[in-house]
């Protein structure tokens, strides 16, 4: 299943009626990239978002989902990848936390 981006930027094509080579022509990109994209199979950078937001005429933030509830979502990740330094207490609240979600 696509991701968000994804989803969100094969829309925005269709109603820009813009194709994959016209896209990644204004951006500078290749068409393999806009296909990866599209595909799911690759996440552009942020510098790279925000090129192609421009092009289509809406902000980064819609094309990535960016919300509070992303951004806790990064949070908790970002916690737990460095869980082996939190106590057995906090490795239990980060635990409840992400069941929770």
């Amino acid at each position: 299943m696509p991701d968000l981006f994804a989803s969100r930027l094969s829309v925005l094509l269709a109603q820009k009626r813009l194709t994959q080579k016209e896209l990644a022509e204004r951006t500078g990109l290749t068409p393999a990239a806009i296909s990866r994209y599209l595909s799911g199979d690759r996440t552009p950078r942020a510098v790279i978002v925000a090129k192609i937001a421009k092009v289509l005429g809406v902000e980064p933030a819609y094309l990535t989902g960016t919300c509070a509830e992303q951004e806790v979502d990064d949070a908790v990740q970002l916690i737990a990848r460095n869980a082996n330094s939190l106590s057995d207490s906090q490795r239990e609240q980060l635990v409840s936390a992400i069941l929770k979600r």
